[in-house]
């Protein structure tokens, strides 16, 4: 029997290894050679790393603090430049990946290999994946931190949650989400305080002590005091209807419009009860009932943080990861041809992208208006913008050589 067993888990492990999403992260690879990247904070993080732990000047590259992952960047790019700093984020994305398709196929979605290469072919994953940003390595202990809350390995779940908010502070909020639907759903089943909702609430607020360590350095650089917690931001960018149509209009772009509407459709049909198929496994309740809990917190808490700062959509790479798990899991767990629909529409945002508005100033709009059109998508304009900057390392060489940038 144990022999079984043993077969079963290698057929899951090695036999079923899905051959489009490898081969799409294969096809991501060669970007990875094409210098570090658009971002203009990822030159910060290149020069206050070096003059932390080189020239022992601590500098950070914005708030709240970026000290752990500007350390990673720092050997990273000490050691292979901007291509190892690269390889790095696309080791992440391998390993996002390949947990999003084993939780798949834990929990008997139908089209696992689909929904993964949907998540790869999403232009702010794909590229993420590529450059030297922070968003994919604070993803992956935030993924892992979320599957040992499933696992009741609290301790476990406690130090990976801290692990993601130290690399990202801005993850906090969506930390928090997870934590909070975990608990809620506890008591929710239980109709009371359980001991395991106490122990939740243990596990999450462990967590927040621990990353609060992590910010240390920012708390004395800020000169003792908690101004390092404020964005660094226009706030006059981000009031009323303009953080609303902000909101609505960058957080389309994470998929693109046409994916999008794909995704109203399936919503219709599921609201509606109309499945075109059915999941040929069901998986357990309980344990789809608090995955799907979970999930929701976490894509809770995402939204909630780009609803405060909607500022570019790769903000939102953590709703995206866990809102097509729970996709795969309810809108198109029955449906072959629109799970087809959902990978090609968001595939295509990445080459060309219809629009329906523009902004006054890319990237820094006071407003708009409509303007029905057809644009360079999300991966082909990022490439066109990283191939000037090959070479770069610092602000002095980015600022000269970056290009306007499209809208974010």
């Amino acid at each position: 029997m144990a022999t079984s067993s043993a077969g079963t888990q290698h057929n899951i492990t090695w036999a079923r290894v899905p051959w489009l999403p490898v081969s799409l992260l294969l096809c991501l690879l060669p970007l990875c050679f094409l210098g570090l990247g658009t971002d203009n904070d990822t030159y910060g993080v290149v020069q206050c790393g070096y003059s932390t732990w080189k020239l022992h000047l601590p500098c950070t590259s914005r708030h709240p603090g970026y000290w752990v992952y500007e350390a990673i960047v720092y050997v990273l790019v000490r050691v292979g430049g901007a291509t190892l700093s690269n390889l790095g984020s696309f080791t992440m994305a391998a390993l996002l990946v390949w947990r999003f398709w084993m939780w798949s196929v834990r929990l008997k979605v139908r089209y696992p290999s689909l929904m993964a290469a949907a998540l790869i072919v999403t232009p702010a994953f794909a590229i993420a994946a590529t450059s030297t940003d922070d968003y994919l390595w604070s993803l992956l202990p935030m993924v892992l931190g979320a599957q040992m809350i499933l696992a009741d390995r609290l301790i476990a779940a406690s130090l990976l949650s801290a692990l993601s908010m130290a690399i990202r502070g801005a993850n906090v909020p969506i930390v928090a989400g997870g934590f909070a639907a975990a608990i809620a759903y506890e008591a929710i089943r239980q109709r009371r305080v359980t001991l395991r909702s106490l122990k939740l609430a243990l596990s999450g607020l462990s967590s927040a002590l621990l990353a609060a360590a992590a910010f240390y350095p920012s708390y004395r650089l800020a000169g003792r005091n908690m101004s390092f917690t404020r964005a660094l931001d226009r706030p006059d960018l981000y009031r009323g209807w303009l953080r609303l149509a902000k909101f609505a209009y960058k957080g389309q772009l994470v998929v693109g419009p046409l994916a999008v509407l794909v995704i109203l459709i399936a919503a219709v049909l599921y609201v509606r009860h109309r499945p075109l198929g059915r999941r040929s496994t069901e998986a357990p309740a309980e344990a789809e009932a608090r995955s799907i809990a979970l999930f929701l917190g976490y894509l809770l808490g995402n939204i909630a943080l780009f609803l405060r700062y909607p500022i570019e959509f790769f903000y939102l790479i953590p709703a995206l990861f866990f809102f097509l798990l729970l996709a795969s899991i309810t809108l198109f767990a029955g449906s072959r041809s629109l799970s087809i629909a959902l990978f090609l529409s968001i595939l295509s945002a990445n080459f060309l992208l219809p629009v329906f508005a523009e902004p006054n100033v890319p990237g820094r709009s006071t407003g708009g208006h409509l303007h029905l059109g057809v644009r360079t998508g999300a991966l082909l304009e990022d490439i066109r913008l990283r191939i000037p900057l090959l070479g770069c390392y610092d602000f002095d060489c980015f600022e000269p050589h970056a290009r306007k940038p499209g809208v974010q």
